[in-house]
């Protein structure tokens, strides 16, 4: 079991990194290039409408002011406003990321349900040749650039063959309606088919090959041989034996790589021209919309505090023979 000590640890660990976060992302986007005053003020507008929606902005203020201003505002969920949109960042960032999750969650539940088992039979037949060819497979699609396969799936299922939509959420000029209409909508999943493949192929490759290395030591445990003189089907042996005592790694990498998928989003969202949280920053980097941009981004590293705070946590609580100074055997 994991200790209140341990546990204590890594939630001040995740508390000073989102700190530190959110003080990188305050300076980062004030010293890069781009003006951001330049979004809000225009050099049409009259010196005393300037100067208000500068204060409206708290751009007026001294630098260490603004940095005050803007902690106190996040630590209540404020995030600001946005320079293109004119609405409040979190509610406009956390409806994007609703649509984000429409493709992730999927694509996340197919790899990491299939995968494991996909490299369980791969190791069972270590060297034979589905081995040597799915790792082949397995290995070409973890390498292969995201956007490259949804380029290339776009041209065939979209542009050659014309069976799935080439992007988008909805077709042009429906309105996307509320989050509850965009997840139960099966439009909105006949836009989502292509991506959700996508992703999922990209990301399956990474439990297939653990799973297969991880399972092929196991095969060679002395209670694995036991079970095999015992007469236990193969089925038995490989899938509740083996496998599950091969998926400790499994489990602590699905649980980096939900956090980590947003990051993936950015390229799949802009490739496919899905309107989710990835897309949405993109778009906020072009038009210097650092509100925006900031918002996005701590919510993606968010993500990725969090689940490895609990890629951690699990770890520790699954593998018994974890030692350390907050782990209790």
């Amino acid at each position: 079991m994991v200790s209140l000590s341990y546990l204590g640890k890594r939630l001040g660990l995740m508390v000073v990194s989102l700190y530190a976060v959110i003080t990188i992302l305050f300076f980062l986007f004030r010293i890069l290039p781009g003006d951001p005053t330049s979004r809000v003020v225009s050099p049409r507008f009259s010196a005393e409408q300037q100067e208000q929606l500068m204060a409206q902005y708290g751009l007026d203020e001294p630098l260490h002011t603004q940095y005050i201003l803007y902690m106190r505002n996040f630590a209540v969920g404020d995030l600001g406003q946005s320079f293109q949109h004119g609405e409040p960042v979190l509610p406009f960032i956390l409806d994007r990321t609703i649509n984000t999750l429409i493709l992730t969650v999927p694509a996340i539940l197919i790899a990491f349900i299939l995968g494991p088992f996909i490299g369980a039979l791969f190791a069972w037949h270590r060297n034979g040749r589905l081995d040597n060819y799915g790792t082949a497979i397995a290995l070409t699609t973890y390498a292969a650039p995201i956007f490259w396969t949804g380029m290339i799936a776009l041209m065939i299922f979209s542009f050659t063959l014309n069976i799935l939509p080439s992007g988008g959420m909805r077709p042009a000029g429906d309105v996307p309606g509320t989050a509850v209409d965009r997840v139960f909508s099966l439009v909105t999943w006949q836009h989502a088919i292509l991506p959700i493949v996508i992703f999922a192929l990209w990301r399956i490759s990474r439990p297939i090959l653990i799973t297969r290395n991880t399972m092929i030591d196991v095969l060679g445990d002395d209670f694995i041989q036991l079970k095999k003189a015992e007469g236990t089907p193969e089925s038995t042996i490989r899938y509740r034996h083996a496998m599950r005592n091969s998926l400790l790694p499994v489990v602590h990498y699905g649980a980096l790589a939900i956090g980590y998928a947003f990051g993936g989003s950015v390229i799949l969202e802009t490739v496919f021209s899905w309107p989710g949280l990835g897309r949405t920053m993109w778009d906020a980097v072009q038009a210097h919309d650092y509100p925006v941009v900031q918002g996005a981004f701590f919510l993606m590293s968010f993500m990725v505090i969090l689940f490895n705070f609990i890629a951690d946590i699990v770890s520790s609580w699954l593998d018994p023979r974890v030692k350390d100074e907050g782990v209790v055997e």
